[in-house]
């Protein structure tokens, strides 16, 4: 023997707004996460930039050490 078992429009109806919900959770939280990606890549332009600076105004500078100074205190800002 074969039951259909259908669900009433309001099952259907709060079944779609769990879901949705939990779609819009998923967006914010991954809208979070790029953000914060995108503003670790900026800090570490603006790191290298100065870097790069540094170094053209004295060229004995290490690129690398100043590099990692700037970057960190890009993170502080």
């Amino acid at each position: 023997m074969h039951t259909n078992i259908t669900m009433s429009d309001s099952e259907i109806k709060e079944e779609t707004e769990v879901e949705v919900e939990e779609a819009k959770s998923d967006v914010e939280e991954g809208l979070e996460d790029a953000g914060e990606g995108l503003e670790d890549a900026s800090d570490k332009v603006q790191a290298g930039a100065k870097a790069v600076a540094k170094k053209v105004a004295d060229p004995d500078k290490d690129l690398e050490s100043e590099y990692q100074k700037e970057k960190i205190k890009e993170k502080m800002d």
